[in-house]
């Protein structure tokens, strides 16, 4: 009889300890995946803030403001299967406002989440760059080419003209003739040629530029002077 119970307290032992190693193991596992997560949002907020290889924000700002604004990501505005996400950063520059956005569309194997920035006066809103920060299910080769630098440059700069018509891939638009250039002018994303075979991650970038500029128009631009 008091085997079995030496026997069960230090199984209990045993077992409360193992408990406790793996409960540290999570925390700390989930400390560093924060971390990572913090790192790669300011890299891609700097990376949208740049121009002509300079940053319009001092990078001691845009740290601070992300680091201010961690927490909870909730959906702000939803339009189709495309969603902006909380927080939403805004910098006062020499250009004027600009504000961060983060926001997904729907990919071939899940959310393709894009951070982007916007330059915002009263009467105009215009897109100045975007970084695809997270596309783990595209198909590699095809939709996962959506990370290349090449793919993305695609996607910006788009003036207000073309981003009020809508932002669409050239083959939806019906515009593979255009180059690059002349196609943002007027909110076509030249992919066909850089992304062969795969349309549904860059539909989904374009639409998430496209919810992105709506919601700038709808619930933020009356309040920039």
């Amino acid at each position: 009889m008091k085997e079995t119970i030496k026997t069960g307290i230090i199984l209990m032992v045993y077992t409360l300890v193992a408990g406790m190693i793996l409960g540290f193991v999570y925390l700390s596992t989930q400390d560093a995946i924060k971390v990572a997560e913090l790192k790669n949002t300011i890299e891609a907020v700097k990376f949208v803030l740049t121009e002509d290889g300079k940053l319009l924000v001092k990078e001691s700002k845009i740290k601070k403001a992300v680091v201010d604004a961690t927490g909870e990501e909730k959906e702000l505005y939803i339009k189709d299967t495309s969603a902006v996400l909380s927080p939403v950063l805004n910098f006062d520059t020499e250009k004027g406002r600009i504000f961060v956005l983060k926001g997904y569309g729907i990919g071939y194997g899940g959310k393709v989440i894009t951070v982007a920035s916007f330059l915002v006066n009263k009467n105009r809103v215009d897109l100045i760059a975007i970084k695809v920060i997270e596309y783990s299910q595209e198909t590699p080769g095809l939709g996962a080419k959506i990370a290349e630098d090449i793919s993305q440059k695609r996607f910006y700069p788009i003036p207000y003209e073309g981003l009020k018509n809508g932002v669409k891939v050239d083959k939806d638009a019906g515009k593979s003739n255009l180059s690059p250039e002349e196609a943002k002018e007027i909110g076509v994303v030249k992919i066909s040629d850089v992304m062969t075979g795969a349309t549904i991650t860059p539909r989904a970038v374009a639409s998430t530029i496209d919810t992105m500029f709506e919601f700038l128009n709808k619930e933020v631009q009356n309040n920039v002077q």
